[in-house]
């Protein structure tokens, strides 16, 4: 079920982006396979939002920096503390989505679950805490971060929204 937002507040991260915001301002993607890490300094009400494709960079520096958990959560945490202002201590994190999309069942194809294993350790190795967390499944995501509470509306395609 898709979630409703008809609002001039929103900002849309496209796959393979990231973008920064403070309140009262909205973030939202949709997620298949991917992985979106909302990170959010509740002091300062910025938010950011990361829209991952896959686990690793492979060390080409051409290559977009935010596609890759390796490489793209240590540059949203770069330019949320240093442009944008957030307190780094102060950074909690929420993660969604990597859903088996292609060839369910088997794990050589399964990049959801390398997705979602790769942001966890980067997330571990700079210390920022996963409050909520809805991941894995064969169908789609819908999320909706608000930066004035730090709640996320999360639909999977099919089901009712929830708030995490």
């Amino acid at each position: 079920m898709p979630i409703n937002v008809a609002n001039s507040n929103v900002v849309t991260v496209g796959v393979g982006d990231y973008k920064i915001v403070r309140a009262p301002k909205l973030l939202k993607t949709l997620l298949g396979s991917c992985i979106g890490v909302a990170l959010y300094d509740s002091t300062t009400k910025i938010g950011g939002l990361l829209h991952i494709m896959l686990p690793k960079r492979e060390n080409n520096a051409t290559q977009k920096a935010s596609k890759y958990a390796d490489s793209g959560i240590s540059v949203m945490i770069d330019h949320m503390v240093n442009n944008a202002g957030a307190c780094r201590a102060s950074l909690t994190a929420k993660v969604f989505g990597g859903a088996c999309m292609f060839l369910v069942g088997n794990p050589l194809f399964d990049i959801g679950r390398r997705n979602e294993d790769e942001v966890r350790r980067v997330l571990q190795e700079e210390d920022i805490r996963i409050l909520a967390h809805r991941t894995g499944g064969n169908k789609g995501y819908q999320i909706l971060f608000d930066t004035n509470t730090g709640k996320i509306t999360c639909g999977i395609f099919g089901e009712a929204p929830e708030e995490y």
